[in-house]
């Protein structure tokens, strides 16, 4: 429309330029093989004119047929444009909206438009949920056409074979893969799902202790994956003796890595193991926290539990509206026999947070000091 509206511009002053030369005496005679043409000044420069703004469209039509039949992305011209772009905007509210559907629809107006191939990441993605696997991999592939999506259209592949347990596939894909995305937490879980499906475990592991930091809390849950089947096949066939053996073999570094202690610590306990859980765990918690410790303080069930008990309380003393501590504390005695501590700890840790669990913690001890109407109005809170 621009285009036209100076073309027309340009021809109302080139008009008026002619009037201007009416002045001017003269006429324009032209001879095509004894054919005359005469025409005034004026005339022939208004035919100029015309004959010049009829090629200039001409070759337009052309151009715009010629973009039709070739399968031009921008055939319908700006107006197209502007109709793709709104589409490409429009389909990420629906999906943000979760209109699945309406958001594929939109998206697939796009495809003819040049978004750096965004456009066909999103289809891909919808596609993908919406079960058409093999759409999803035809955009995925043309993606790949442009450089900026490449590297995810390359990961987004190899998420499809893996769900079509083609881990093998994935991981060529995977290698395939170049730029910063590589040295991304999505990168790298994903090479580790694939290094799953291969059953690749040493590989798994080297992976992950390299990027550690990256992981974050995942690292514990992979770590736990290739660690609990080594520790697990010495304690079932040697015993908790030869477990303990193992784990003093063990460098500096491995023993001090928290997932490797997780593990060792709850299969000490699940080895009847419990007092020497307990030394364990007080020594690993006073020198670095994780959650995880806490549940393995309650899992631990011999008569005397005083180290525990005593780390506990300093903690409390610590951070004494810390839920978790009392918590803790409440099952150590529950563990042991001690009802009159459990509910004093439980109570106040359902003060500070009423989980389920303290709730059901405080309907035993109930139970267990022959509070039985007291225990069962607390249960009866469990099921409303």
């Amino acid at each position: 429309m621009i285009r036209f509206i100076v073309c027309i511009a340009i021809f109302l002053g080139l008009l008026f330029l002619g009037y201007t030369l009416t002045a001017i005496e003269g006429r324009i005679i032209i001879d095509f093989a004894g054919t005359i043409i005469q025409a005034s000044l004026l005339g022939g420069f208004i035919a100029v004119v015309l004959l010049v703004l009829t090629l200039w469209l001409s070759l337009w039509v052309i151009k715009k047929f010629v973009g039709l039949a070739t399968g031009s992305r921008t055939w319908i011209g700006r107006l197209s444009k502007r109709q793709q772009n709104q589409a490409f905007y429009q389909s990420i509210n629906a999906m943000l909206m979760n209109e699945q559907q309406a958001a594929l629809n939109l998206i697939r107006k796009t495809k003819k438009g040049n978004f750096e191939g965004s456009n066909y990441l999103i289809a891909a993605e919808l596609e993908r949920q919406a079960g058409n696997l093999q759409q999803a991999q035809a955009d995925l592939i043309s993606a790949m056409d442009f450089p900026k999506a490449e590297p995810l259209a390359l990961m987004k592949q190899a998420e499809i074979c893996l769900l079509n347990n083609k881990s093998e596939e994935a991981m060529n894909l995977l290698s395939s893969v170049t730029g910063k995305i590589r040295n991304t937490k999505s990168f790298i879980s994903l090479k580790l799902q694939v290094l799953k499906g291969l059953s690749d475990w040493p590989q798994i592991q080297a992976l992950a202790k390299q990027n550690k930091r990256l992981l974050g809390d995942d690292y514990f849950t992979w770590a736990t994956q290739w660690t609990t089947g080594e520790f697990a096949a010495i304690a079932s066939k040697h015993g908790a003796n030869a477990l303990t053996a193992h784990w003093q073999q063990l460098s500096r570094s491995e023993r001090k890595d928290q997932a490797n202690q997780l593990i060792y610590l709850q299969l000490l306990i699940d080895q009847g193991q419990s007092a020497e859980a307990e030394k364990e765990l007080v020594a690993v918690a006073s020198k670095q926290q994780h959650k995880g410790y806490f549940k393995l303080f309650k899992q631990l069930n011999h008569p005397n539990p005083t180290l525990a008990i005593t780390f506990i309380e300093q903690e409390i003393k610590k951070s004494p509206d810390e839920a978790g501590l009392y918590s803790v504390l409440a099952n150590l005695a529950y563990n042991t026999g001690d009802y009159a501590l459990a509910k004093k700890a439980v109570s106040k840790a359902l003060d500070l947070d009423g989980s389920a669990s303290d709730k059901a913690l405080l309907a035993c001890i109930l139970e267990k000091s022959n509070n039985f109407e007291q225990a069962n109005i607390v249960y009866k809170g469990l099921l409303q």
